[in-house]
Formats: structure tokens, sequence, C-alpha cells
């Protein structure tokens, strides 16, 4: 991978981050291929991809497909469908990626990994997180604002050529990226604001700065918060009490943020429950760790889900 102008990417999921990161990296590739579904990709095929930052607009063209056989020249593949989605869709692609290549996962969650790992191998996939305010404001169209920052990390020692490889790619696109010794671990640490706010304000209807200010709210979500780190040092997680304790003042810096899984239930589409509490849930009963709130967060957004026809 000497070179990134002839190299073919594939977005697998092209919503939000997927559109966005794809879109920013087109002009630094030979090709993009988009692969989504529904009417965002209708009117990507229509229209092409728009990126809307600021007071400026831009716009992308690509393939735009929801076949995975498109896929089987890419170098590159970006991973960014819905968590729930992942073992669907990596079966999907599956038959297509061809050696070599590279898939570079950026979901929510801390089991994307573990799923994608056991299908491609260790040396085949990369990890990182996405520090973005971006979602689809209408089928085609991409809103971003403010911090756009990525850190990414090897799984497999044989694969820290390829973390050099996609951050130089990323910071040649101007896509602010660094890299992690340890993305296990810094994954885990934005798993802890994730956990902590973003089923709760699904669940509540709440923005981020509302949960502090409620005093009924501001105990579950310091529950939540403990009831997570417990799992995940049991789980042999490094967490630091330093990361701990900026979980609510991060918060309080993004107040007015609707969470992803609110903003989910809100369109009515299918939300994150699985892997930012699901996972937590199985976890815990295997380690035999008591939690009790995040158990019934998962409970009550499932019933909400189920109530919505899902």
């Amino acid at each position: 991978m000497s070179g990134w102008t002839s190299m073919i990417l594939a977005v697998i999921g092209a919503g939000g981050v997927g559109a966005y990161c794809g879109g920013m990296l087109s002009p630094f590739v030979n090709e993009v291929v988009f692969v989504a579904r529904g009417e965002h990709l209708q009117a990507m095929r229509r229209d092409g991809l728009i990126i809307q930052s600021g007071l400026k607009s831009s716009h992308f063209q690509g393939t735009f497909t929801d076949d995975f056989k498109t896929i089987s020249q890419a170098d590159l593949l970006l991973f960014t469908v819905n968590s729930y989605q992942t073992a669907e869709a990596a079966k999907s692609m599956l038959p297509y990626v061809k050696p070599g290549a590279v898939i570079l996962t950026l979901q929510n969650g801390v089991d994307n990994e573990e799923i994608l790992t056991d299908l491609f191998g260790r040396d085949q996939v990369i990890s990182g997180i996405a520090y973005l305010n971006v979602k689809v404001v209408r089928p085609g169209v991409i809103s971003q604002e403010n911090v756009r920052t990525f850190v990414i990390g090897h799984l497999s020692e044989n694969t820290q050529k390829h973390v050099e490889f996609w951050n130089n790619l990323f910071n040649k696109a101007g896509l602010n990226c660094s890299q992690s010794l340890n993305i296990v671990e810094t994954k885990w640490v934005k798993y802890l604001w994730n956990v902590t706010f973003n089923p709760l304000s699904a669940l509540k209807m709440a923005t981020v700065g509302d949960i502090p200010d409620d005093a009924e709210l501001r105990r579950w979500a310091e529950e939540i918060l403990r009831e997570t780190v417990c799992i995940g040092r049991a789980l042999g997680v490094d967490l630091k009490q330093e990361a701990i304790n900026e979980v609510f003042p991060i918060g309080e810096r993004v107040r007015s943020h609707k969470p992803s899984m609110l903003q989910h239930r809100e369109q009515g589409k299918k939300m994150e429950i699985e892997s930012l509490c699901g996972y937590l849930v199985r976890k815990a009963q295997i380690l035999g760790i008591e939690a009790p709130v995040i158990k019934e967060m998962y409970n009550s957004l499932l019933a909400i889900e189920e109530g919505q026809g899902r």
C-alpha cells in the first residue's frame, strides 16, 4: 500500500459517518463504492452525495449500490453499518472481500471487532473511533458540524502498517486522525460515555444536557457508568479513573447533542440496543456481576422497539 491514488475504497453502510468519510476520502483514491439502501441510496444514485459543513456544500460522485458484488476489487473497506447489522453485513460481504483487503470498523460499541475478526481474521481488520456530529438530513444529503476527529489502532501487530496507511489517508483528506497503541482500551473509554448517555437519552427522550440537570436521571447515569466500569474491568480492560472522571464533563460540553439512539427513536428506526446495552447484560451474567440499572434500561428499550412494531 505504497500509494493511495490507485486504491478502491468501499464504504459498507454509507449512512451519516460512512457517507461523510467516503465523500471526504474520494479525491484521494481511485474510486469509492458506497453500499447503502432505501431512499438514501436512491437519492445518491440520482443526484450524487451532498455533504453540508457550515455554509459550505460539496457534491461527490461514486458508485452507489446495494450489491455486495461491487466491492470485489476494493483494497480498503470502511465498515460503518449500525451495530445491530454487523453480523448480517459482514456475512453478506464475506464472499466478495479479496485477500489482502483491509477492513476499518468505525462503529459504536465494543463487540463489532469480535464479529469481524471471527469472519475475516485479526490480520484483515483494524478498529477506530469517529468523534463526529454528523447526520443524514434528508436522503442523499449529509450534514457535518464541529468536531471531526478519528482515532484508529491495530488488533494485531501484523496490521500496524495498515493503521499507518489509513491514518495518513485520513489526514491527507483533512480528517484529523491519530493512532492508538491500545485501540480496545480507547474504544472502551468512548463506550463509557456512550453507555452513560446514549440509551438513557433514548429512553427518556432527553438531550445530553437534560440528564445531569435532572437529579433522578443523574443518579441513573452515575449508576450506569459504575456498572459499565465494573464489567469492563472484569473483562480485563484497564479503565483509568481519569477517563471515568471525564464522562460527565464531556457531557457538559455537548449539552444540546441528541445521541444517535435518541435520533433513531424519534425517526422510528431500530436502535443499537444490543451493542450498547445487551452486550453488557450478557457479559454481566457470564461474569456473575450485578447490573440492575443497565438491565432495566435494556428491557425498557426493547419494549419501546416492540411497541414501534420492530
